[in-house]
């Protein structure tokens, strides 16, 4: 283990090596003479010896040329690895992060798996988002499986109707179902079950068309 206490000490006695070797004019020694070895300025560059086994050679680096800038590029190397972890371990707290905000965003709505009946009176006109006009506020469906039933315009003909949940008007379908309305005392109504176990809450529209006829569009609330 090296003796982490004096290596201020160290470290000082370094820069003044270097300070020898380039104010001094250099110290060529191109018979490396004396010198340490690449293992041994390798171990000094990455402070794997202690204080007591690298004093003489941080003399030595005072007195040859070749050695300080063999050793001043292993230190180079220790320095660019440091960096290089430290930029590895901050690019994985990131991606790591990212990674779990994308899941996140990304998990689907909890199954709510409560039944409710609601009664969707659509035989008035209904506000559309956005619309200043009169009208009833949009429909409130609670999240869960809705047993709902619809009250249809007057003059709406009995048969088989396609009911859907989208996020805007003309979009995909998330939940979709169909039923079959009946005449009741010049009354249209049909009852459907709609799954919105898996919808989060939010603004959508519901779709309902006779089939094969187009859709007409309401807004509503899941809640």
């Amino acid at each position: 283990m090296r003796n982490q206490a004096p290596a201020k000490r160290e470290e000082m006695r370094l820069i003044k090596a270097y300070q020898r070797v380039a104010l001094g004019g250099g110290f060529p020694n191109p018979e490396r003479a004396g010198c340490p070895g690449n293992e041994i300025l390798r171990a000094m560059a990455f402070r794997k010896l202690g204080l007591d086994q690298v004093n003489d050679w941080i003399e030595h680096l005072g007195t040859c040329s070749p050695c300080f800038r063999e050793y001043t590029e292993l230190r180079k190397q220790v320095v660019w690895r440091r960096r290089a972890a430290y930029l590895s371990i901050a690019a994985a707290v990131i991606l790591s992060l990212s990674l779990g905000w994308w899941m996140w965003r990304s998990r689907p709505p909890a199954v709510i798996t409560a039944h409710n009946h609601i009664v969707a009176d659509i035989r008035s006109p209904l506000v559309l988002r956005g619309d200043q006009g009169p009208g009833k506020g949009p429909l409130v469906f609670p999240r869960g499986f809705d047993d709902v039933t619809f009250y249809f315009p007057e003059g709406s003909r009995a048969g088989t109707y396609e009911v859907a949940i989208l996020r805007q008007e003309f979009g995909e379908p998330l939940t979709r179902t169909s039923g079959t309305a009946t005449i009741e005392n010049e009354m249209t109504k049909m009852d459907v079950v709609l799954d919105l176990s898996r919808i989060a809450p939010g603004y959508y529209s519901v779709g309902i068309r006779p089939l094969g006829t187009d859709w007409s569009y309401y807004p509503v609330i899941v809640k």
